[in-house]
């Protein structure tokens, strides 16, 4: 079916403003003991049948879930038919290793969605820490680096983040709805989001297969009916020339992409919180942003710095996307496995090195 690509102002539970999703309580809650209880019992459940070591191996039977598993429900359908963001807080990290943490996520991750592989790497679940990578550079990546994330979203249904361990001197967490900055643009500058409805370069920031491109197009927004979705990593975009010989960007088109950053950037888009270890955050990509203020670790122990464990998870419920989302995620049908990063690597891995 041909698609609607005319821009529109956009109205449904995923359009939202700073104050109003202050007020809802769906996204956000404490874990309960019960249901603490049963995560820790599903993981022991888990290791007795295949071991931490063998995450490959898990289906979703070997990580049994009841209570739990209703909450994970009303979770996917929020991130779908909700705001786009849910944050769930209170999981006793000190308790157990980060082992033992990496498996328990493994078993979320297989009760929410496909979990995606997310560099050339193959990591299945990345490890969001500074490994002194920055974001300039032909294979930066803002998961290894210190520096601030401005607004954007990942290459994948959902992003979904496990804090082990936290630092007081940044690492802060922002969410904003990409819906709400839409109409925004719409409303102001029609002419921008004329281009933002059509293809830019973007880098694949050395994550491209061997022989393929290094760069590839796709539009910053589009529309599938009622609901409209963005694809928007600003350095991807504004670097491309740069890092990855593309076309350069027309004067129009750079103000465009470094539009959408201001617009969301602006008192009232945003919503900040800076989230103690054992949170677990949610986003859907493709209606909210997130961002992450710089941070600089102080512990002397390397166990101690700031350390996050992310899944990119495709979701069995979600929709469909722009077909000028295609080139990057292939698929757009409804529910369909798409997204995440190609890798010539020939085993699972469940580690970001």
């Amino acid at each position: 079916m041909v698609q609607d690509q005319t821009p529109r102002l956009v109205h449904n539970r995923a359009c939202w403003l700073g104050e109003e999703l202050e007020t809802r309580t769906s996204w956000r809650r404490d874990l309960g003991d019960d249901e603490i209880t049963e995560l820790v019992a599903a993981l022991r459940h888990a290791e007795a049948r295949h071991g931490q070591e063998n995450l490959a191996a898990w289906q979703l039977a070997d990580f049994p879930l009841t209570r739990v598993a209703a909450t994970l429900h009303a979770v996917r359908r929020e991130l779908v038919d909700g705001c786009g963001v849910t944050v769930l807080e209170g999981f006793p990290v000190r308790s157990h290793t980060k082992d033992e943490l990496r498996a328990l996520w493994w078993g979320i991750g297989l009760h929410l969605g496909t979990a995606l592989v997310q560099s050339r790497r193959g990591d299945l679940i990345g490890d969001v820490r500074d490994l002194g990578t920055g974001i300039t550079g032909k294979a930066g990546r803002g998961y290894t680096s210190n520096v601030e994330l401005g607004w954007h979203c990942d290459a994948a249904d959902v992003t979904a983040l496990f804090f082990l361990r936290q630092t007081d001197t940044g690492g802060t967490s922002g969410f904003a709805s990409s819906v709400a900055v839409h109409n925004e643009i719409l409303r102001r500058r029609p002419d921008l989001m004329d281009l933002l409805y059509q293809p830019f370069p973007v880098s694949w920031q050395s994550n491209e297969l061997p022989g393929q491109q290094a760069w590839y197009d796709m539009a910053v927004y589009g529309r599938v009916r009622e609901h409209t979705a963005c694809a928007y990593v600003s350095t991807n975009i504004l670097l491309a020339h740069q890092n990855a010989g593309a076309p350069p960007l027309r004067a129009a088109q750079e103000e465009a992409v470094r539009f959408v950053g201001a617009v969301a950037r602006e008192p009232g888009f945003g919503v900040m919180r800076h989230l103690e270890e054992g949170a677990m955050l949610f986003a859907n990509n493709h209606s909210t942003f997130h961002l992450r203020t710089a941070f600089t670790d102080t512990a002397a122990d390397p166990e101690e710095r700031r350390h996050l464990l992310r899944l990119f998870l495709c979701l069995p419920n979600g929709r469909e996307l722009p077909r000028s989302f295609a080139a990057y995620f292939h698929d757009v049908r409804a529910g369909a496995l798409r997204g995440g990063y190609p890798t010539t690597a020939t085993a699972a891995v469940f580690s970001t090195a």
